[in-house]
Order: C-alpha cells, then sequence, then structure tokens
C-alpha cells in the first residue's frame, strides 16, 4: 500500500503538503461563494453543515477513512497533523454512529488542526460550540462510536461530501459551504478570484466599520447611471 506504517488494521501514510504556504494564505481572505462565482466543481454536499455559524476553516487535507462504528483511528489522524492542516473523514455512508465528540476535539485543537469535516455524524455539539474550533458534519448524534482499532486509514483518497479528496488538497470552507481545491489548481484559481473581488470590500466587515451601506461600491454600481 505504498509508503506507510501499520498499527494493527490501522494504516497511516506520509503527510502530503504540494500547496505552498502562501497560497494557503491567500485563500483565507476568499469566500467559498466567492470561489463559486468562478468555478463550479469541488464543492461538497451542502448537507455537511458547521456545527456552529460564522465559521471559517482553511487548511491542507489530512484525510481519514473511518467506515465502521470503530472509531479508533482518530488518534492517529491527529497524530499524523501538523498545525494548520484539516481533518477530512469519510464514514461510508454512517450518518448515526458519532465518530468526534468534544474530547477528541479538544486534543485536535490542543495539537493545531485547524478544523474538521466530517461525511457522518458528531456529537457535544455544546463542547464543539464552546471551544470554538471549526467542525462540520451530516448529523449530529447521541449514539457514539467506540475507540477500538478494527479498521482505519490516513492519508488516503477518500469521499466527502459526494467529492473525491486526496492527501494535501485544500479545504476551504465557511458558511457557505466547503470546497476542495486540487494543488494544480490552487495558484490559477486563487489569482482568478482575486481578479473578480479583489477590489471589492467585505460588506460584513463595511457594516462592521459603521459604513453606509449606500456607499459600498456594490451598491454604487447598482444605482450608478452610467
Amino acid at each position: 500500500m505504498g509508503k506507510g506504517n501499520a498499527t494493527m488494521a490501522v494504516t497511516v501514510h506520509e503527510r502530503v503538503e504540494t500547496i505552498p504556504d502562501e497560497i494557503v494564505e491567500g485563500f483565507k481572505s476568499l469566500g467559498v461563494g466567492d470561489i463559486g462565482h468562478v468555478q463550479t466543481f469541488g464543492f461538497m454536499d451542502t448537507a455537511i453543515r458547521p456545527v456552529w455559524s460564522d465559521v471559517r476553516l482553511v487548511g491542507r487535507a489530512v484525510t481519514v477513512r473511518m467506515p465502521s462504528m470503530d472509531i479508533g483511528v482518530s488518534r492517529a489522524a491527529i497524530r499524523a497533523c501538523k498545525p494548520g492542516d484539516v481533518l477530512v473523514v469519510d464514514r461510508a455512508g454512517d450518518t448515526e454512529f458519532a465518530c468526534w465528540g468534544g474530547g477528541a476535539g479538544l486534543l485536535a485543537m490542543v495539537q493545531g488542526v485547524a478544523g474538521l469535516i466530517v461525511d457522518g455524524a458528531v456529537t457535544d455539539a455544546m463542547e464543539i460550540t464552546d471551544l470554538k474550533w471549526p467542525v462540520y458534519s451530516r448529523s449530529i448524534s447521541g449514539l457514539v462510536g467506540r475507540p477500538g482499532q478494527e479498521y482505519g486509514e490516513v492519508n488516503t483518497i477518500i469521499s466527502c461530501g459526494g467529492v473525491p479528496v486526496s492527501p494535501g488538497d485544500l479545504i476551504v470552507a465557511d458558511d457557505d459551504g466547503i470546497v476542495v481545491v486540487r494543488p494544480h489548481e490552487a495558484t490559477e484559481l486563487m489569482h482568478e478570484v482575486e481578479r473578480r473581488f479583489g477590489s471589492t470590500p467585505n460588506i460584513r466587515q463595511w457594516l462592521r466599520d459603521g459604513k453606509p451601506i449606500a456607499d459600498h461600491p456594490i451598491a454604487q454600481r447598482f444605482f450608478s447611471t452610467e
């Protein structure tokens, strides 16, 4: 199965990092909706939503395959991350057994993991909200998996929200959804979005600064008679 090491049936492959830091940082100022104006693919199922709102998440993917009620691979996944990474979990259609909760979230947060996306269930929604650690999931459940080591794989190609995700792909997520950006497309996509929206001030920040909405460039263009 290529380079990697196995503990029982849990296999951890090498972490992948092919997107430069400056490109990752550049996407932190771009919204998912901005990307959706210039690209139509790579967007996860809209049923995968943030546990708490007003959230932003950008980072390289560390992928996890966890296709059973056995959630023992979660600790190995956390150890495989570097600060700023995003854990992306494929639950193979299981939306009942929660594979992540407040305790695992705290461990990941301390490790510097930027956030979590689960195509499945999480638990401890209130704890996750209090942590203010970005978590996206398809469902929330009080039925929790067990920490054995039946099976799991880290840093392999998975499917999450109907989108294939490879280790090292760039994850961009906010309240509007989640988009997966391939490393070879990241630089050009960032520049394309910046060309379209880079000179337009963020409306929410504009209002937070106490500026009249009628003076925002979008409003000015709408009411322009030219």
